[in-house]
């Protein structure tokens, strides 16, 4: 299953009527984002899909942060006790990274559907804590996947854009 990191607005409008918008407001208040989340925000330009790669890199990538955080990735998930908060305890293939720095991933629901909210500055620092062990992995893929997820950060934090993950199944 390939997976795809859009960087693009979360919704078609920004209205408060919208339930997805409106929760998100709330969540975004209480963290100190209010303003940057309505005035900043990119609400209106679909800029680009990067392709990041297959659900199994991405597990990799998340057992190498485990891994340098001196665990496991099963210990890592379940005690949330990790400085990878963003690459391990996001599911990173669904969800959203908003351009506003915050620890740790959280999630919100929205008529019966859950979103995961991860930020994107921080997972851009954890991407930085992983560059030697991604040098010195000699996994090609995997290493492949990470410098599309670093861009994918990038570009979504120089446009003050989400980053909307999707995962397509592979033809």
């Amino acid at each position: 299953m390939k997976i795809q990191a859009h960087i693009k607005q979360l919704t078609e409008e920004n209205k408060p009527d919208n339930p997805l918008y409106r929760t998100l407001e709330i969540h975004m208040q209480r963290m100190g984002f209010l303003v940057p989340y309505r005035e900043e925000l990119n609400w209106t330009t679909e800029y680009e899909t990067i392709e990041l790669g297959e659900e199994q890199q991405l597990i990799e990538l998340q057992k190498l942060a485990a891994k340098n955080d001196g665990g496991t990735l099963f210990f890592a998930k379940i005690t949330k006790n990790t400085i990878y908060q963003q690459v391990i305890c996001h599911p990173n293939k669904m969800g959203v990274y908003l351009p506003f720095h915050f620890e740790t991933p959280f999630t919100v629901k929205v008529a019966r559907q859950k979103y995961w909210v991860g930020s994107a500055p921080r997972l851009q620092n954890e991407l930085k804590w992983l560059e030697i062990a991604m040098n010195n992995s000699g996994e090609e893929e995997v290493k492949a996947y990470w410098e599309n997820l670093k861009t994918a950060v990038q570009t979504a934090i120089d446009r003050m854009s989400p980053i909307v993950l999707e995962t397509e199944a592979a033809s």
